[in-house]
């Protein structure tokens, strides 16, 4: 790494070697006990991903494809929190026999731990707009057994036209996505274009955005009411709040932080009628 003073930002040169680089390792996601039957040892699933050991690795081009960093191909802490949340989502919202799709999927973590708990989704889709990430995650539904018809996947731009059209499904889902303000309008846009009336949007949200000189003040004040007053813009209304626990779970404890979820929310829209 090479720092330079004064107010010149960092910049990371990128080594010749790819070999010093993080690689994609098969990893298990281990569900807190609260969300299996007492009497099974443990409930997880497996996943592909990478675990970055500096922001080079997230700049690996070799790791992804094209003009895609390895975003997605790495794991966040916001997937933890769903997880976290999933018993309290299911006390109030019918999932079993639903129709799900996730934005953002990358390594399809949430969407699989939605997917493979106990009243499972009938269908789900992954979406992305990395094509290597959507690899990546096609290769985690082959870890974990899923049915070739109970799956797809399929590359988004937040924003854009969605190629060929699209369906409408029962529920919306994402986790950490909103790491820059600006993708938050683009985000609830599709997400409207893609769910049903009176459908829900499940986000997974850990306050981390970027933001620059062109953001709007109380995007920076409180984050959390900016993404619900933008919602609204799209209607969207908050159905519910679900706070994190206060600690995090030991099952979860290799992956993140005791203090990783702090300020953090999972928010669920309905879409207006």
């Amino acid at each position: 790494m090479v720092e330079n003073t004064n107010d010149m930002e960092e910049v990371w040169e990128l080594p010749d070697d790819f070999n010093l680089f993080a690689s994609h390792e098969i990893r298990k996601v281990v569900y807190p006990k609260d969300l299996y039957e007492e009497s099974a040892e443990e409930h997880f699933f497996k996943i592909e991903c990478i675990e970055p050991d500096s922001p080079l690795d997230i700049l690996n081009k070799d790791t992804s494809a094209l003009d895609y960093d390895a975003t997605g191909h790495c794991v966040w802490v916001g997937a933890f929190l769903l997880i976290c949340s999933i018993k309290k989502l299911y006390e109030k919202y019918e999932f079993e026999n639903k129709t799900l799709i996730e934005f953002g999927a990358g390594t399809g973590i949430a969407g699989l731990s939605i997917f493979l708990a106990k009243h499972r989704p009938s269908e789900i889709c992954f979406t992305d707009y990395d094509p290597a990430a959507l690899e990546i995650c096609e290769r985690s539904c082959k870890l974990n057994d899923l049915k070739e018809d109970s799956y797809s996947t399929r590359q988004i731009t937040w924003g854009e036209e969605i190629e060929g059209g699209s369906r409408t499904y029962d529920i919306a889902l994402a986790t950490d996505v909103l790491y820059d303000v600006d993708l938050i309008k683009p985000l609830f846009s599709t997400v409207g274009e893609t769910i049903d009336e009176n459908g829900i949007f499940i986000l997974s949200h850990i306050p981390r955005a970027c933001f620059n000189e062109n953001n709007p003040p109380e995007a920076v004040e409180d984050l959390e009411k900016y993404i619900i007053d933008q919602a609204r813009l799209y209607n969207f209304e908050v159905d519910e709040i679900i706070k994190p626990p206060e600690t995090v779970p030991e099952e979860m404890k290799n992956w993140v932080s005791n203090q990783a979820f702090r300020n953090g929310a999972v928010i669920v829209f309905r879409k207006s009628q």
